[in-house]
């Protein structure tokens, strides 16, 4: 709920407080927060964005850059796409931290669901930057007031009501009386009945209270987001068939406007629950379904947008088992969703690997930091030995190395990044896919910049380092897989992260 209704007095206001029950969130999987590695003109920023719990909501902004010479850094927010995004209010100054120099935080409101950009300007020696971070905004749950905030307003209530009945009673009764005319028993009867009267008028502003908050917190429960839901249907053939509907959440949602990102409308992620066996796939998108409305007149009829697709794709050998699924998607706004849901299946002999398709098999846990890979290779996490935290931008690196433990130089841009690395918790509550660049998807990112040069990398062959900026939504146990291309083969490694 808006902040003007939480902390408005009016008694009615403040009765149907006392009736307001949280929501539980539904979660978006993957994590909420964006990370960028991007430049600004001539300065490398590292930019954190933690939207909002609830919409309208604040978001915190963190702008970490590598250089000394920054005068100050402004921040503002704006939608991603449409006249919005072209007309910009004035910009926030971000406030360089008194600890570290190089960081700039500041807070923005987010007004709506949907796809919003943070635009970055920085300032220095080396004249100005800019760049836009996508940001899409999912309401996750209402505001719950704590339970002394209730009993404390629901007491202000009561010092109100009380205070009006008196009022209202005395004037009444004591009105028509001159100045130290004690009132006598027709002026108190005149005065209890206004009271009366008062009273029930009260009691009725606070049931029709109760019933206008009621309505508003059922209506913002339909705006919290709703995550798509997915339908895995598995033919005899090894076809694996994913049928997508949307809920009902936002009207501006659809499914017919699915954009391409690094090539392809779905990244398919599955994975086994001891997380020792990843399929990274890229079915393909076989039909939506039209939703028709008919309109008043027998003669008018209104196509509705698509709110269902479905994918399909062959899959690999699989042993029989469960397995869960995460498919990213892009829309044509900018906003990205992941889908989740889980297949059982027996055995499956299937088809071998082709294209950007990619699968990992190996142990169920590893400590020492180095993953073998199918090449005869290894992949290194070069770790500083810091723990590591929650809601903390990291550095993620990892170095390719060759059968010898050399350094790999046949390293090639795989679907255009240089790599792609996947966090999953390992109760999979958590789910992020991310680039070099950040977790923003690069669909997303020349949404936001279009005028900019495509992120993608299109170098033959590429430094034996890749890095990952990303921090830990929350505490608990990962693994870290992390995809690259090496003389056209993919290969992956597997790591295990604990954060505290």
């Amino acid at each position: 709920m808006k902040a003007r209704r939480v902390w408005a007095i009016w008694p009615i206001v403040v009765f149907a407080a006392t009736t307001l029950l949280s929501q539980d969130a539904l979660a978006h999987v993957g994590s909420p927060d964006v990370f960028l590695d991007a430049q600004a003109g001539a300065y490398r920023v590292f930019v954190t964005v933690r939207p909002p719990h609830a919409v309208p909501g604040i978001a915190d902004v963190e702008v970490l850059t590598t250089s000394s010479d920054i005068n100050n850094v402004r921040i503002v927010p704006l939608p991603l796409t449409g006249p919005g995004a072209q007309f910009a209010p004035a910009p926030d100054v971000a406030v360089r931290s008194p600890d570290d120099p190089r960081l700039f935080t500041g807070h923005l409101w987010m007004m709506t669901a949907g796809a919003w950009q943070v635009r970055v300007a920085v300032s220095g020696g080396r004249g100005q930057g800019n760049l836009s971070v996508p940001v899409p905004t999912m309401p996750q749950a209402t505001l719950a007031m704590t339970r002394a905030v209730r009993m404390l307003l629901f007491g202000f209530m009561l010092v109100i009501c009380a205070g009006f009945v008196t009022i209202v009673s005395a004037i009444v009764r004591e009105a028509p009386l001159e100045a130290g005319e004690a009132p006598d028993r027709l002026a108190r009867r005149r005065g209890r009945v206004a009271g009366l009267i008062a009273t029930c008028i009260v009691v009725g502003a606070m049931f029709v209270g109760d019933w206008w908050w009621t309505a508003e917190a059922s209506s913002y429960a339909r705006y919290v987001y709703k995550p798509l839901e997915v339908t895995p249907t598995l033919a005899s053939d090894g076809r694996l068939r994913l049928d997508l509907r949307d809920p009902g959440w936002i009207e501006s949602r659809f499914l017919d406007d699915l954009i391409p990102d690094h090539g392809h409308l779905m990244h398919l992620f599955i994975v086994s629950p001891a997380l020792d066996h990843l399929w990274h796939l890229h079915p393909d998108e076989i039909a939506t379904g039209d939703e028709i409305a008919t309109g008043s007149s027998s003669t008018f009829y209104l196509r509705a947008r698509r709110r269902t697709v479905a994918f399909e794709g062959r899959l690999p050998d699989l042993p029989q088992g469960r397995y869960e699924l995460f498919a990213d998607l892009v829309h044509r706004t900018g906003v990205s969703e992941t889908v989740t849901g889980q297949l059982d299946t027996p055995a499956i002999r299937g088809v071998a690997l082709t294209g950007d398709d990619s699968e990992w098999s190996g142990p169920s846990s590893s400590t020492d930091g180095v993953s073998r890979t199918s090449d005869g290779g290894r992949i290194v996490w070069v770790r500083d030995g810091q723990a590591l935290g929650t809601k903390q931008l990291t550095i993620f690196t990892f170095r390719v190395e060759d059968a010898a433990g050399q350094p790999a130089s046949d390293l090639e841009p795989y679907m255009g990044m240089p790599g792609h690395a996947i966090f999953v918790k390992r109760d999979r509550r958590v789910f992020a896919h991310v680039h070099p660049s950040g977790s923003a998807p690069m669909a997303a990112m020349e949404i936001a910049m279009p005028s900019r040069p495509s992120h993608a990398h299109s170098a033959d062959r590429l430094p034996p380092t890749v890095s990952f900026p990303y921090g830990f939504p929350e505490a608990g146990d990962y693994r870290i897989f992390v995809q690259v291309r090496r003389s056209g083969h993919i290969v992956t490694g597997a790591f295990d992260a604990h954060v505290d």
